[in-house]
Parts: structure tokens; C-alpha cells; sequence
């Protein structure tokens, strides 16, 4: 027996069945960030999750600290001695296990390395659309992805500039030509 949808009807369920693929994978991106990290650099707690927040404090490079949730790039830590909690940005932190998934039978290949984007795209502060635009990557430039997030991946730069995520439909892995 088949189902005919009349095309409005159609594109509502694409709408929904989208939406509840974006939060199920910013919920796992949040779960994933929770945990014990290690500051990589000499780092700055601010009170909230962006570079306009006050300075609260500065955490020296090599110090362990509690990641309890993540807002975009920037990690939010909490004392274990009862200090006021803060963020920053995750850049400046590796967490100390990683994270535990199901494992299958076989290893993936692994997303980390050079790409080139296909098209102008829009390198957001997390992983969906629900995020901020941090700035418009050209067409036909080389980017260096650290990781996969769902249909994200996560772009850092060699050259200081901020980090942020774009669609990995729009990058291919870069062949060198």
C-alpha cells in the first residue's frame, strides 16, 4: 500500500524529520564535550561563552579541568572546589579520555586532514545551523578539519583565525593538486 503526500505535506515532514536530526546531533555534540580536558595553553575563563564575556580568571597550560557542557566552540568548566563556574574556548583544551561510542567492526578512516571547499560556505561556531556565522570561507580554499561532528566538521585554523564547523557537504578532501 502506498502513501501519496501532497508536496506541501511533503515538505512540512522534511522540515521535521531534519530539525529532529540537527538536536539529536547538537545534544550528542554536548554530550561528547562533557568530561576531564587539559588545558593546552595558558587559557582565559570568561563568564559566559564568547570573547565579550568579563574575564573571570586564567588557567595556566597543563592544568586538568571539568568540562560540564559546551555552547558552540567554548566549553563550560566547573571548580571541584566550589569557584565560580566559566568558559573557554576549546581550542585551548583536549579532553583527557576520549569519547566512549559503540564501536564497529571495522575502524572508520579518519576525517582529520586537508580539504577544499566546493563552493562559498558559511563556517559557523557549532555544529548546525542553529549557530552564529563566524565568517564566509571563498570557494576553492584549503581548510584543515580536526574532526566529525554528525554532518559537521569541525575547521581549525594554522594561522590563529577562530575555529568553527562547516556542512561536509560542502568540502572534499584535498588531493594536493
Amino acid at each position: 500500500m502506498a502513501i501519496l503526500l501532497c508536496p506541501r505535506a511533503l515538505g512540512s515532514l522534511i522540515y521535521i524529520l531534519s530539525a529532529a536530526i540537527t538536536l539529536t546531533s547538537a545534544q550528542s555534540a554536548a554530550q561528547e564535550a562533557k568530561g576531564s580536558y587539559l588545558t593546552t595553553a595558558e587559557v582565559q575563563v570568561r563568564q559566559g561563552p564568547g570573547a565579550s564575556y568579563e574575564i573571570i580568571s586564567t588557567i595556566p597550560k597543563g592544568i586538568k579541568v571539568n568540562v560540564v557542557d559546551r555552547e558552540g566552540y567554548w566549553l563550560k568548566i566547573e571548580s571541584k572546589q566550589g569557584r565560580q563556574p566559566g568558559y573557554i574556548d576549546e581550542q585551548y583544551a583536549r579532553p583527557l579520555d576520549p569519547p566512549r561510542t559503540a564501536q564497529t567492526t571495522k575502524p572508520s578512516r579518519s576525517v582529520a586532514g586537508p580539504y577544499r571547499t566546493l563552493r562559498e560556505a558559511e563556517l559557523r561556531e557549532g555544529p548546525g545551523l542553529k549557530y552564529k556565522v563566524v565568517t564566509r570561507l571563498p570557494a576553492d580554499i584549503k581548510v584543515h578539519v580536526v574532526r566529525a561532528e554528525g554532518e559537521w566538521l569541525r575547521v581549525e585554523s594554522n594561522r590563529g583565525n577562530k575555529p568553527g564547523y562547516v556542512d561536509k557537504r560542502l568540502v572534499e578532501r584535498w588531493t594536493g593538486r
